[in-house]
This record gives C-alpha cells, structure tokens and sequence, in this order.
C-alpha cells in the first residue's frame, strides 16, 4: 500500500445557467480537473451535486444521470489520462428512483464506488431523493476510502457506519463547508477527511486538525490569484490509537524501529497517532507485532465488555 498520498480537492464554481448548461458544465469540471492534475494528485474531489450547482434543485433531480454517465464518463476519460483517482458527486437515476450519488472512478478510468447520501434533508426527499441505506469504503491502491455527503455530517450513525467499513480516507461532498464537526468525525472515527465544498473545502487529519484549504471565501481565490484547488500529501499508513495500555509498547516500538515510526501524541484527547515511514514495514505490521488496539477495536471491545458485565448483572 502506498504510503505518502496527495489528495486534491475543487470548490468547484458551476458556470452561469442558460443555453447548454450542462455542457459548459462538464467543459468547465474538465478544465478544472486537468488543472488539478498538474499537481500529480493520487485522488481528486468534486463537492455534490457537482454537474447540477447552477440549476433550481427539482431540474436537478428531473435531469439525473446515469451512473456511468455523460459526467461520468467525461471525468474517466481524465482520470485514465493522469492514472487519478477522481470522487464525481451528481445527482443519480437508477431505473425509477434518483440518488444523491458519489461515484468513485479509479486511475483506468472505471467506476469501481458508488456511495447514496444516507440521510438526504427532509427537502431531498420531497424532491424525489432516496436514501442510501449503507455507508461502504472502497479498496484502492493507497487504502479504503469512503464518502459522505453533506448533511450526512450532521448524523452520528452516518460516521458510525462509515468507521465500520474501516477507511483511512473519507470524502466530504458538500454544498455546506461542515466545520469543526469533520474535525470531531476525524477524531472520533480515526480517518482522513478531505472535503469538498464551492465555499470553503480542507484536507483535515485524522487527529482532527486542518492541514490545508481553498475555496471562494479566501480572498485570493476570488480575486483570481490562486485557483480554487488545494492539494497536500498525507501518510495513509497511519493509524489512531487509545493512550490506555498501547503507550506502555512506545519505548520498545521505538527501540527498535527508531526514526522508521513516528509516534505523536494528542492531548487532552488521550490520543495518538502512529505511522511507519518504511517501505517493508506497515503501521499494520507493527499493531500485530506489539499486540497494540487500536482506537475503534478498543471501543468495540469496551462495548462488548459492558454488554457482558449487563448480562452477568441479570
């Protein structure tokens, strides 16, 4: 698995509505993700409703798409052109019913994800929205990454289920720039968030720490001297951990692998972070050698142990 990964996301500006709309559309996602190409991305983020922003929302949902698709298939093009993965979040029809759908296309061009926004708003569903009713993670060759959408944020089993599908990496589409609650998500749940969001999108760490943003709240971004992309490099081999027994293993993880692991601890929280910085040596590896638990396997096991204490009471 590789290691050191740069994520790029675009608060993507939809074109003016009008004649062709959705044909500038693509043309302008296209010229914004061959920009955000440049920087030799491993992945790359559009925010929801990405082919739609520009249009009264029932259109959207009158017009959606097939998944794959004419959006779809534009962005494959693109991302089997550059070998990138790319995250196009549109509106999608599947036969009779309508998804608030992120579809993950991998670096051949193929569509190998799609993600339905598990709790559109109250008004989504008016408008013809279905729920989504799983919160996968899917493999890629720098881990699992998975998606939610928007108001997603606002909903504890949302996070919940996505931890269990274990991603090191989560998407945030968004037409809301979400805040400090991808913080807490990043935090509670042990993953990367990297959002995507016309307004204001970041790449947070999975300490729960922004690492870098853009959008057209920045000045510099409406004034046209940065594009409104941002692109930065994280370790996907790295992992989340309870201080509890696990810190009793540093010395002896460090006697012997020294500089190869790095090892920050997060306070008040109680937590830390580990990552391996060899290339023979996974994060993994070193869990199974020092018996350590991780942070969600530490929770699963505390609520299976009060469940056993609850029962033994009866």
């Amino acid at each position: 698995m590789a290691k050191f990964v740069r994520l790029s996301t675009i608060a993507f500006r939809s074109p003016e509505p009008g004649e062709n709309y959705r044909q500038r559309t693509i043309d302008k996602m296209d010229a914004d993700l061959e920009l955000a190409a440049r920087a030799k991305p491993d992945l790359v983020a559009f925010p929801e409703f990405v082919n739609s922003l520009g249009i009264p929302f029932e259109q959207a949902v009158e017009e959606a798409e097939t998944i794959p698709g004419p959006t779809t298939d534009r962005m494959a093009e693109i991302a089997a052109k550059h070998r990138i993965y790319v995250v196009v979040p549109i509106p999608e029809r599947d036969g009779n019913r309508v998804y608030n759908t992120a579809a993950l296309i991998d670096r051949d061009g193929q569509v190998i994800g799609k993600y339905h926004k598990y709790q559109p708003t109250i008004g989504e569903m008016e408008a013809g929205i279905i729920p989504g009713t799983e919160a996968p993670a899917f493999d890629t060759d720098f881990g699992r990454v998975g998606a939610a959408i928007c108001f997603d944020l606002k909903f504890n089993e949302v996070g919940q289920r996505l931890s269990e599908s274990r991603p090191r990496l989560v998407v945030f589409a968004s037409m809301f720039i979400g805040g400090d609650r991808m913080l807490h998500w990043a935090r509670d749940y042990g993953f990367y968030v990297l959002s995507a969001c016309p307004a204001h999108s970041y790449l947070v760490d999975m300490a729960g720490r922004y690492l870098g943003e853009t959008g057209w709240e920045i000045n510099q971004v409406q004034a046209g001297l940065l594009p409104p992309i941002y692109s930065g490099v994280v370790n996907m081999d790295r992992m989340l951990f309870h201080l509890d027994s696990n810190q009793n293993r540093f010395q002896d993880i460090l006697a012997k692998y020294g500089p190869g692991v790095e090892i920050e601890v997060h306070y008040p929280e109680a937590h830390f972070t580990m990552a391996s910085l060899m290339d023979d040596v996974s994060v993994d590896d070193i869990v199974q050698e020092f018996e350590l638990e991780p942070w969600l396997d530490y929770l699963a096991r505390a609520r299976r142990e009060r469940q056993r204490y609850l029962d033994a009471a009866k």
